[in-house]
């Protein structure tokens, strides 16, 4: 029973470091009709040993750890950017770039998300690695 209940808990763990796209990642390539989504999650100390969900409008898109950074493109208007517990409702603009950073707070989940400048944004992504 005990080596049952240690695969368990292992599986658990591994599942938790995972990274990546899920089954729900948007598919779509780039064109002018679409815009453009950039997910940040900055190399920090707290959080380092498990990957963040990255949501789009609920629905998990992608995994990420710390140090990683995930682009996609989704249709514009009105949609929710976030994690588990955060979010942010933001208007995406047809063809232009948006990014986002998972940051740090003080709260019980310890993680928010927020809107960020393309010029913050890519000087922290030549220090990440992409989720292809």
């Amino acid at each position: 029973m005990k080596r049952y209940a240690f695969l368990i808990i292992l599986a658990f763990f591994m599942a938790a470091c995972t990274s990546g796209k899920t089954e729900f990642f948007p598919s779509q390539g780039y064109s002018t009709d679409v815009a453009e989504v950039t997910v940040i999650r900055k190399k920090r100390m707290i959080g380092l040993g498990f990957s963040m969900q990255v949501l789009l409008d609920g629905e998990v898109i992608a995994r990420l750890k710390a140090g990683q950074y995930v682009t996609f493109f989704t249709d514009p208007g009105f949609r929710s950017i976030g994690i588990p517990d955060s979010n942010i409702t933001a208007a995406l603009e047809r063809g232009r770039k948006h990014f986002f950073v998972i940051k740090t707070n003080s709260s019980q989940f310890g993680f928010e998300i927020e809107r960020v400048s393309e010029r913050k944004a890519s000087s922290w992504m030549a220090e990440l690695t992409p989720i292809e």
